[in-house]
């Protein structure tokens, strides 16, 4: 028997990058596991690709920057699965940009997507995590990032808003944990994704990043992806409202 068997995971942005890790991981365990994300295009791909694979998952087309895009996701998934146990809480932007160049609009777009969008996503689906038990657990999983601590990798936007998932997260921990949901956070930092490659192009800023990093390699999505992992398995019933770096020891 598979870890998740019987579980029924939710990720948000997961057509691609991490988020598509994370899934095809959790499905992997035997999780029906519904892929969330605003790229119609590439979720349909990975929903086929996996279907492939022989796993059991559902794309929705979904917006984290309104809420009624997440009720009408979060009733898509009752309506096929009938209940939610795990939820991971991934979608976001980031751009590399230095304070004199952030618009009033750019930021409060960053804020809305990563900030909002998470706060969206516990709300559409917080009714579920109410009918938890401890014979009933559920799991919620939020990918935060490294640059809340350091206040590097993304701009000050990008650091705020991580920032802010972070202590949404421990609000909830407050709030879900009587009720048997663990709710924890998981801040990467160099992650090979598309991002990183926006963020660091060239070879010489690569090479001089790598250096800062003790363990001497970039993280992958799949490094993301098994932390996920272990959070959501009765394993990690102790482990609540807790930060998780997985960065290679960069930061600390």
């Amino acid at each position: 028997m598979r870890q998740l068997d019987g579980q029924v995971a939710v990720v948000t942005g997961a057509a691609r990058g991490i988020g598509k890790c994370i899934a095809a991981r959790l499905a992997g365990e035997g999780a029906r596991t519904v892929i969330l994300d605003f790229d119609e295009e590439a979720g349909a791909l990975t929903e086929k690709e996996l279907r492939g694979q022989g796993l059991e998952v559902l794309f929705v087309k979904t917006d984290v920057g309104s809420y009624a895009s997440l009720e009408a996701a979060k009733d898509k998934t009752i309506e096929k699965y009938l209940k939610t146990d795990i939820l991971v809480i991934n979608a976001g932007i980031s751009h590399r940009l230095r304070v004199e160049d952030i618009t009033v609009e750019e930021w409060n777009r960053v804020l809305h997507i990563n900030l909002n969008g998470s706060f969206y996503t516990v709300k559409a689906y917080y009714g579920e995590f109410l009918k938890k038990n401890g014979n009933n657990p559920g799991k919620i999983v939020f990918i935060s990032s490294g640059s809340a601590i350091t206040g590097t990798g993304g701009g000050c936007h990008y650091a705020a808003s991580k920032a802010g998932q972070n202590g949404l997260m421990r609000a909830i921990a407050k709030e879900l944990g009587p009720r048997g949901v663990n709710v924890n956070a998981i801040a990467p930092r160099v992650i090979m994704t598309d991002i990183f490659d926006h963020l660091y192009p060239t070879e010489e800023s690569r090479k001089e990043l790598l250096e800062k990093i003790p363990i001497g390699r970039f993280g992958l999505p799949g490094d993301v992806a098994e932390m996920v992992r272990f959070l959501v398995s009765p394993e990690a019933s102790y482990v609540h409202g807790q930060i998780v770096l997985v960065d290679g020891g960069r930061t600390y």
